[in-house]
Parts: C-alpha cells; sequence; structure tokens
C-alpha cells in the first residue's frame, strides 16, 4: 500500500516561504521608509514626472522609447507630483514582489536562497532601486537569463525575445547577444541569433510607427556626449587626486553635466576619459572574440551562457566612464537566477560580493553624495567610491573566472 505523503515533511516548507516573505517585507520596508520620510533618491522620479508630461522640452530623450514605458504607466494614475512619486515606488514595490514570487516558486529547497539574496539586496542598497527605471530592464535580463534553461523550444525562443526587449528598454543589453551563440553548425544556435534579431526589428518598427527616428537616435547621441562621471571607476584616480590635493589646488572641477550627471575636470581627467572609452571597446571586442569561440568550439550551454552575460554585465560597468549608483541593479537579478540553477561556490561568493558592494554604494550614494560633490570632495566619500569601485572589480574577476569554468557544469546545447 502507497503510505499518505508526508504531512510534517511539507509544514517546514511553508514555514519557510512565510518567513522568505515576511524578510521580503521588512527589506523593502527599509528603502520606503527612507524614501518617504527624507524624500532621498526621488530626483530622478521627478525627472520622470517632468518628461512624461512633456513640462520640459527633450526631457527623457536620453531614454529608449520602451525604457520609459512604467513611467508613462505610473502617470495615469491619479494624482499630482508627490503622488507619482509614490506610485512610482509602489509599482517598483510590486515587481519586485512578482519577481520574489517566482524566486521562490521555481526554488523547491526549503532554504530558498535566491530569494533571500534578492531581499537582502534591497535591504541594503538603500532607496536608489526602487527610484529608478534601472530595475525594470534588469529583470526583463534576468527573465532572459531564465528561460535559457527553458525545456521547451517555445521558452528559449522567449529568452531571445526577453533580451531584444530588455536591449530596447536600456541599450547596454544588447552585448548579452554574444551569449546566445554557440556552435556554427548547430540549428540551434542560428534559431537563436535569427529569433534575438527579428524580435530588435519589430520593436525598432514599432518605435519607429510611435516616435520616429528621434525616438531611435537621441539614447545614442546621449551616450557618446557624456564625460567622466565622478563614480566611475576611471574616475576613482582622479577624484582622489582632488580630495588628497594639497589645499588651495582648485585645478579640479565637479559640476553637473548636460548629460545630467556629476562629471569630474581637471588634471588625469582627459587621460581617463580616452582610457575608459578604449576599455569599452575591448569589452564590445570582448563580447565578439567569446561569440567567435563558441562557433569554433561548439561547446554552449545554458549555464556558461548565464555566466558569461554576468560578466559582461559586470565588465561593462567597470569599464563605462559613467557609473551610476543603480548599475549595481542591473547585476542583483542575473545572480538571483545563478543561485536557482548552480550549485557552485562560486556562486555564492559572487552573491556575497554584490551584497557588500550593494552597502558601499548606499554609502556613495546616497549617504557620502553631497561630499563627493563639494571642492575639494570629500577623503571619507571618496574612501567610500574607492571601496565600492574596488568591489565591482573584484565581482569582475569573480564571473569571469566563473564563465571560464561554467561549461563544467553541463553539456553544450
Amino acid at each position: 500500500m502507497t503510505p499518505p505523503p508526508p504531512v510534517a515533511a511539507q509544514t517546514p516548507v511553508h514555514h519557510s516561504r512565510v518567513v522568505v516573505w515576511l524578510g521580503w517585507l521588512v527589506a523593502h520596508l527599509i528603502p520606503v521608509i527612507w524614501i518617504d520620510r527624507f524624500g532621498t533618491a526621488t530626483g530622478d522620479v521627478h525627472y520622470y514626472f517632468v518628461g512624461v508630461n512633456n513640462y520640459v522640452p527633450g526631457a527623457m530623450t536620453e531614454y529608449p522609447v520602451f525604457g520609459t514605458l512604467p513611467a508613462r504607466l505610473v502617470n495615469l494614475l491619479p494624482g499630482g507630483e508627490d503622488a507619482y512619486i509614490r506610485w512610482f515606488v509602489v509599482l517598483c514595490v510590486l515587481t519586485s514582489a512578482v519577481f520574489t514570487a517566482w524566486l521562490i516558486h521555481v526554488d523547491r529547497a526549503p532554504g530558498h536562497r535566491a530569494a533571500w539574496f534578492w531581499s537582502l539586496f534591497i535591504a541594503l542598497s538603500g532607496p536608489i532601486v526602487l527610484t529608478r527605471l534601472d530595475l525594470f530592464p534588469a529583470l526583463t535580463v534576468a527573465a532572459f537569463a531564465a528561460l535559457l534553461f527553458a525545456r521547451s523550444r517555445t521558452g528559449r525562443r522567449l529568452a531571445t525575445v526577453a533580451l531584444a526587449l530588455a536591449t530596447m528598454m536600456k541599450l547596454w543589453p544588447g552585448v548579452l547577444g554574444a551569449a546566445l551563440v554557440g556552435g556554427w553548425r548547430r540549428r540551434s544556435t542560428w534559431a537563436r541569433v535569427l529569433w534575438f534579431f527579428a524580435a530588435l526589428v519589430v520593436l525598432c518598427a514599432a518605435v519607429l510607427v510611435v516616435s520616429g527616428t528621434d525616438g531611435l537616435t537621441s539614447p545614442l547621441d546621449y551616450q557618446s556626449d557624456r564625460g567622466l562621471q565622478i563614480e566611475s571607476v576611471f574616475a576613482t584616480p582622479v577624484m582622489a587626486a582632488a580630495a588628497f590635493a594639497a589645499a588651495g589646488d582648485d585645478r579640479w572641477h565637479i559640476g553637473y553635466a548636460a548629460s545630467k550627471s556629476f562629471e569630474i575636470t581637471g588634471p588625469g581627467a582627459g587621460i581617463m576619459t580616452t582610457v575608459a572609452t578604449v576599455a569599452t571597446v575591448a569589452m564590445v571586442l570582448i563580447a565578439v572574440g567569446w561569440a567567435v569561440t563558441r562557433l569554433v568550439r561548439d561547446d554552449w550551454s545554458p549555464m556558461q551562457a548565464l555566466a558569461f552575460s554576468t560578466a559582461l554585465v559586470a565588465l561593462i560597468i567597470a569599464t563605462n566612464k559613467v557609473f551610476s549608483p543603480q548599475y549595481i541593479t542591473w547585476l542583483a537579478p542575473l545572480v538571483a537566477v545563478a543561485l536557482l540553477v548552480s550549485r557552485r561556490r562560486i556562486v555564492v561568493i559572487l552573491a556575497l560580493e554584490v551584497l557588500v558592494t550593494a552597502v558601499l554604494t548606499a554609502a556613495v550614494y546616497p549617504v557620502y553624495y553631497d561630499w563627493l560633490m563639494s571642492a575639494p570632495p570629500s577623503k571619507e566619500g571618496v574612501l567610500f567610491l574607492a571601496l565600492r569601485n574596488t568591489g565591482i572589480l573584484v565581482i569582475l574577476c569573480t564571473t569571469a573566472w566563473w564563465a571560464l569554468t561554467a561549461g563544467r557544469e553541463s553539456r553544450p546545447r
């Protein structure tokens, strides 16, 4: 006779989910209370409100059309500017809840480490995740990564569509197209690539119909005109030079640029801007080199694609002449997916590194940001900036090693 299901064994699983959701609630209350009480990090949300209502000509033209959809959705809700900010935060919280629910549903283990990681990330990042549009393309990239592991052909094709949509929301995910490339003799390789580009064509056509050619070109023009932002990895030596310069040395200047970010000029800034540009080109060449290597070696696997995508995101951040605080959000959803599908210790180490870097990012912005913008910048602020940027370099090394060794975890597909 078949024994009845072990009810007692199911109870701890149910209780663990309740505990996870309680942790999620506390984690999200931290930034929500921070935002509500002090109005911290809401400047961009004010800007979204101005942009979607066309109060200032040219506002938000630096954002791809699909990337502005969450901001436009919030604008349909009742109330003025203050209500808009609250609705935007609510939308981000609800979106995070959906992602967390999916993590809990997929992860059958009682520990639910992926959901715990995501909740801790929200709590440690401060208000930045819930007050920026970057959450939405980052979670779309996570959907791409998760769908790579789908058992059905339809699911894997949807992965390429998700990546195309993320590209049309924020541009940078387009580089991750290199992770789709496998052996040149495999039909699956060309199916993934063709579905990705076909989805891009359809989405570009939709933008042309709605916004014309400016909707496609203005975000690209905006990126090319940016200078050396004070938070970027390559700005760190220049910021340190300005912070520890002799009293009265005013050769460095920090100001609000047309790029809507604070940039530094002065000795070394021009050189570092050039180095960052060269590093970005090198990043693209690395992506191309990876794709060509996969074509020849025919060793593509979903795990390898996920590992390389995570490493490439870290490389995009590290080589960029801009490192806005919300960029750390680009990494966290991918790491959450990695915690679901991989049991390697290096992924746990990577998750811990992301959490530490999130704390340091919150110290940089918003805690010390006013002091970083001062002339000269605060030594304490620059110290936290250097630690945070060291954190992203450590993450880059960890993800690179994972990408180079991920082929051991699964066979080519």
